[in-house]
């Protein structure tokens, strides 16, 4: 199986190309202000112009207003939502474009429960619990804690870095992985070798 990977956290198109270029399936754009990864509209704009259309472009929002979501769906209609927040069904389901819904996980956790409750989401992805922040810290968080009886597909996120996704990958069911900070030189700014080796590490698992 040929995990799907995404690079989130990217903030130049520099970085968007090179990792695109390193054989990335997807990018994560933070539309979210108080992230230290955060993008103008004008400037996530720029990013999304240039990627090409084979690179999945994921729009990360936590929390914010239907107004901001469909302006930046609107300036960028080609993109998936990832919602990092505490948003609703409802909420979630309310937009046009296709939606991935985070999950942190803290305590024992049922992958089909969450389906059942997310209807239409695109995919689920797992990350780290950390009071105040969503994302990018580079914690991982128990694996064990996930339930998963009906192997339902799901990305795993949360401290992945080329020194433990094979582990994670021989110990997690999971369809996909994110990193943002397990391949940067600083928050913001990706270093692409280490987004070749772990790219690279991923795609040895099984391919």
């Amino acid at each position: 199986m040929k995990h799907f990977i995404k690079i989130c956290g990217i903030t130049s198109v520099e970085d968007a190309q090179a990792v695109h270029l390193a054989g990335a399936d997807a990018i994560g754009l933070m539309m979210y202000k108080n992230s230290s990864r955060y993008l103008e509209l004008h400037k996530a704009r720029e990013i999304y112009d240039s990627m090409n259309q084979e690179t999945q472009v994921v729009l990360v929002f936590v929390d914010q207003s239907d107004e901001y979501v469909n302006e930046c769906l609107d300036v960028m209609p080609n993109t998936v939502s990832q919602f990092h927040g505490s948003e609703t069904p409802a909420y979630c389901q309310s937009f046009k474009n296709d939606f991935i819904k985070a999950i942190s996980i803290k305590e024992k956790f049922n992958l089909e429960a969450a389906y059942e409750e997310f209807q239409g989401v695109k995919i689920l992805l797992l990350d780290s619990y950390n009071p105040g922040t969503f994302g990018g810290t580079g914690n991982k968080f128990n694996w064990e804690l996930i339930q998963n009886s009906a192997k339902l597909p799901f990305i795993l996120a949360g401290g992945l870095n080329s020194d433990n996704v094979v582990q994670a990958l021989g110990e997690v069911n999971c369809t996909g992985v994110d990193v943002s900070s397990g391949v940067e030189s600083y928050p913001g700014k990706k270093d692409i070798y280490k987004v070749k080796i772990f790219i690279n590490k991923v795609r040895e698992v099984h391919d």
